[in-house]
């Protein structure tokens, strides 16, 4: 006598035994978030101080900003990748034993700036970088896994190499390039051409306009 096998329950019944998980993370107490903003799913804003964030910047998944410490602004097009995290106070012990073994840099000063985080026009944080700075310029592009110490301020078309680390309060100038052991130079061939600056700028936004159509945008969860 073969069996019947056994009914599958009603969608209803399935779809209320789940529980969907809500974060006890706390949201900001103020976000201004631009309509054309892309923040994808499982991205993490939290904090207690006003976090900002301008026209068509990019939030990839996994990506936390933090405004616990201190404000946060991030400006028009600063695309953040997976796993990066962003704000005051964010880096955790493994960053603070990766600073401990970083000689202070000449452009290092004592004081540290802990008014908030900025970043400028088309900045590119990559993925697993802390970022800590006071302000990062226009065009500066954070490889992946680099480490910026509070109060830092980086110019305008810096480029911070992978696995780099900056001291706290570092001041670095336009253009600088920093890459193995703290080494620097300053990358004369950008900064002499501004056609050449427009062209990367341009480059910034076509890819920003590729994530759009690739990336499901969850801005809503942060904005109603």
């Amino acid at each position: 006598m073969s069996s019947q096998p056994a009914a599958r329950p009603s969608a209803d019944r399935r779809t209320s035994a789940i529980q969907k998980r809500v974060s006890i993370l706390p949201k900001p107490s103020s976000m201004v978030i631009d309509p054309s903003v892309l923040i994808a799913q499982h991205a993490q804003l939290t904090g207690t101080h006003p976090i900002t964030i301008g026209p068509n910047a990019v939030l990839h998944p996994h990506c936390k900003i933090s405004s616990v410490q201190a404000p946060v602004v991030l400006g028009e097009g600063v695309v953040i990748y997976e796993k990066a995290k962003v704000g005051v106070g964010i880096g955790n012990a493994d960053t603070e034993s990766r600073r401990s073994s970083v000689v202070p840099s000449p452009g290092s000063r004592d004081s540290l700036r802990v008014d908030g985080t900025v970043l400028g026009r088309n900045v590119v944080i990559e993925t697993s970088t802390v970022v800590e700075a006071a302000e990062i310029g226009e065009g500066s592009v954070v490889e992946v896994n680099a480490v910026i110490g509070q109060g830092c301020v980086i110019g305008r078309f810096c480029t911070i190499s992978a696995s780099s680390v900056l001291p706290p309060n570092t001041h670095l100038p336009d253009f600088t390039v920093v890459y193995g052991a703290s080494e620097r130079r300053i990358d004369y061939t950008t900064q002499a051409r501004p056609e050449l600056q427009e062209a990367k700028m341009m480059m910034h936004t076509k890819q920003i306009e590729i994530f759009k159509k690739l990336v499901p945008n969850n801005v809503t969860k942060w904005t109603s």
